[in-house]
């Protein structure tokens, strides 16, 4: 074994034993493996993560905050118009309806998380599919 191995060696036991110091009083377990996901789920996950992130803006809090990519936009009545979209594209939510009309920022929230549950049972699934593969053929045009 040449010098430079012995050394590599050391250097990696070392390394452990601070791992394992840094970690002590813990219980460290193998990671278990992650099942593969289907990729409804994935959009399904992703489009909660954009709900989650317009609940964010939403909050009173953060009214007044400048944000990019808002769902919601404010009309000539000062009331809140809210699309749900994925990506950019808006979702349809009824037969020719994509936004829903809000009587304030209150209504925005309780539209955002009721769009959020509808998502989690799947609501929205066939027209995230339709999306991802509108979406996939602009860009193979490109090629």
């Amino acid at each position: 074994m040449t010098f430079s191995a012995i050394w590599r060696d050391a250097v990696v036991d070392h390394q452990r034993k601070e791992i394992a110091m840094a970690f002590e009083g813990l219980k460290l377990v193998a990671a278990p493996k992650q099942a593969p996901t289907d990729p409804a789920s994935k959009r399904r996950q992703r489009l909660i993560m954009q709900i989650d992130h317009q609940l964010y803006m939403a909050e009173p809090e953060n009214v007044g905050r400048k944000f990019r990519g808002r769902w919601w936009s404010i009309d000539l009545d000062c009331k809140p118009t809210l699309s749900i979209k994925y990506g950019k594209v808006p979702l349809e939510l009824a037969k020719g309806k994509h936004a829903i009309a809000c009587g304030d920022m209150a209504g925005v929230v309780d539209a955002l998380k009721k769009a959020r549950e509808a998502a989690i049972e799947g609501t929205f699934d066939s027209q995230l599919a339709t999306v991802s593969e509108q979406v996939r053929a602009r860009f193979k045009k490109g090629r």
